[in-house]
């Protein structure tokens, strides 16, 4: 955000754009309406962020959308113009970049367990190795996705963690089988199975969850042996 501040107007023919949603209401001031829930807004640039770059300006203006989602508004910044594309455009792109975010989610903690670092220890195999994540992701949500056109669901609808662990088991099944003939069987098996992993919709928590404030202001060993 810093660099879009300080450079020119987003190029969005050329990629350059962005839509952020806003995570708290922010004190703004409205400097032009483009339609319902579509204006230009005007804030101030924290004291914070001039500190540690003092070519930010003072104030700095974004277009806000804000649009209702299951009973509740939510606004969105967009360097998008409001010329080329309308709030309900902006709303839909912003969801359709939010499905991307949850895929790098799925492989960092499904795929990847969440471990920090890949296992790769030159430039090459690093390369090798996210290829092979990617590929395996793709795989993992095409045959997701063929269960749930089968079931006449949603792609989104099927569990990715747990997709992903079926499809790995089932596979290492099949690379020790004698008849490679029984391979179609097999795989539209794997599909038929795949599609008994819908998310169930829980519903949402009564009340807002919290973070606890700890008792003692000493470090804690987490991975301390427990007390007999």
């Amino acid at each position: 955000m810093h660099l879009w501040l300080t450079s020119a107007p987003a190029d969005f023919e050329s990629g350059k754009s962005f839509n952020k949603r806003s995570a708290k209401p922010l004190v703004s001031t409205e400097v032009e309406r483009y339609g319902d829930g579509d204006c230009l807004v005007q804030m101030r640039v924290s004291p914070q962020a001039r500190k540690k770059n003092p070519q930010l300006p003072e104030h700095w203006q974004v277009r806000a959308v804000t649009y209702e989602v299951q009973g509740k508004d939510k606004t969105v910044f967009t360097s998008l113009p409001a010329k080329q594309f309308s709030a309900k455009q902006v709303a839909t792109l912003y969801h359709e970049r939010w499905e991307i975010e949850l895929g790098f989610r799925d492989i960092k903690s499904s795929m990847q367990d969440n471990t920090l670092t890949l296992r790769s220890k030159t430039v090459d195999l690093v390369y090798q190795e996210l290829w092979g994540i990617l590929l395996g992701y793709n795989v993992v949500r095409r045959e997701a996705s063929q269960a749930a056109v089968a079931h006449q669901r949603a792609p989104n609808e099927i569990s990715f963690k747990f997709a992903c662990q079926f499809i790995a088991a089932q596979l290492a099944v099949m690379a020790g089988a004698l008849s490679l003939g029984n391979t179609p069987r097999r795989l539209a098996n794997l599909r038929g199975s795949i599609g008994l992993l819908f998310i169930k919709k829980r519903p949402r928590a009564s009340t807002p969850r919290t973070v606890k404030m700890s008792k003692t202001r000493y470090p804690v060993d987490r991975n301390a042996a427990p007390l007999k």
